[in-house]
């Protein structure tokens, strides 16, 4: 049913050094582009989860909680050191969690791009042979 869409995946590479820890991080991550529905509702759950169900959370309490369940979501293959660190819960490194969320959310938008191209093209007007 999806096979004109693009590839669901992207796999990028991450090369950082840990702010507080100066660990350097590096390996290669692939992500899904966007979520199924089971994905989304496993994402929303750990969203959930990790807001402890606070009725008024902290900005900073929310923007863990986005950052580590979309990457959790998300992520299909990660580096030795990830599953080591229990998928992030045991990093000390913000700006690492930080630059894996960006790069999901580039895929996510890139995919979404090339599908409104898809789109796009298969919505305009088809030229006749004299060129009308």
């Amino acid at each position: 049913m999806y096979d004109h869409l693009p590839k669901n995946q992207k796999t990028f590479t991450i090369d950082a050094i840990g702010e507080d820890t100066f660990v350097p991080y590096k390996g290669e991550f692939t992500v899904k582009c966007v979520l199924n529905m089971s994905g989304k509702h496993a994402l929303e759950l750990e969203k959930t989860r990790l807001m402890a169900d606070y009725a008024n959370p902290s900005s900073g309490l929310r923007g863990i909680a986005v950052s580590l369940a979309t990457v959790r979501a998300k992520i299909v293959k990660a580096p030795d050191w990830w599953t080591e660190l229990n998928a992030a819960s045991d990093l000390l490194d913000e700006n690492i969690i930080i630059d894996i969320f960006e790069q999901c959310i580039k895929a996510e938008t890139e995919w979404r791009e090339k599908v409104k191209e898809l789109a796009d093209k298969s919505s305009a007007p088809k030229e006749d042979a004299e060129g009308n």
